[in-house]
């Protein structure tokens, strides 16, 4: 065993899953026609029922829903061509899109199987996140975890030589202490967000009564770069 302390410089990682605690369902409205009142009656109606049934979530005792957003609805109109060139009457186009955010998930698979029956309306997207409290909460667990790490690497590298005693000496984000980047598949504390496990029409069929939506886990990362002075 050598009796002079050596200095240690590592690179430490750390990776763990978080259940989602928002989703927010992203709605289009879209309808063109000959007309505008063609674009626009569906469009109006679909709109009125939307904010109607969300109106009645939101204002429930315990309503699930965190908020909810609506964009004004846009008209417009373009003139097709033919396949020879020539012009086409006008075709009329109108649509909105609406956002809502749900904190308690028993309550999407109902809103998704209600809304999916609206002429004129798409659900185009399903985010399932983590707010930025909770978010913050969670990166500074996996930091802690790819610190560990750091000292694990350390100790292990050192073993041979029977050092017993660890100080850190520095510990910084990667790219701190001038080490070359690693094979880390994301950047310090960056969050995936995996897709979400759901086969809508093989869930409505199994089910009976809907659609089950069950979301993957968020995976939040972590890396970390680390001196260690070791005795």
């Amino acid at each position: 065993m050598s009796d002079r302390p050596v200095t240690i410089t590592v690179t430490g990682h750390a990776e763990r899953e978080f259940a989602p605690n928002r989703c927010t369902v992203v709605l289009r409205v879209h309808a063109d026609g000959t007309t505008r009142e063609h674009a626009a009656d569906p469009v109006t109606s679909a709109i009125t029922t939307l904010t109607g049934l969300v109106t009645e979530l939101r204002e429930r005792d315990d309503t699930p829903v965190r908020r909810w957003t609506f964009d004004q609805v846009r008209h417009s109109r373009h003139r097709p061509y033919s396949n020879e060139g020539k012009t086409r009457p006008w075709r009329y186009t109108s649509s909105a899109s609406l956002t809502v955010t749900f904190h308690e998930f028993d309550a999407v698979s109902g809103f998704v199987d209600t809304v999916s029956e609206i002429e004129a309306v798409a659900i185009t997207d399903l985010r399932w996140w983590i707010t930025r409290k909770t978010r913050e909460k969670r990166i500074a667990e996996v930091r802690d975890l790819a610190v560990g790490n750091a000292l694990a690497k350390a100790k292990g590298y050192t073993k041979s030589l029977g050092y017993s005693d660890f100080r850190a000496v520095a510990i910084a984000d990667p790219g701190m202490l001038g080490l070359q980047p690693g094979p880390s598949p994301r950047a310090a504390g960056a969050p995936m967000m995996h897709a979400m496990r759901s086969d809508m029409a093989s869930a409505s069929e199994e089910s009976g009564s809907g659609f089950v939506l069950e979301p993957d886990r968020i995976t939040l990362s972590a890396d970390v770069e680390a001196r260690f002075e070791a005795s």
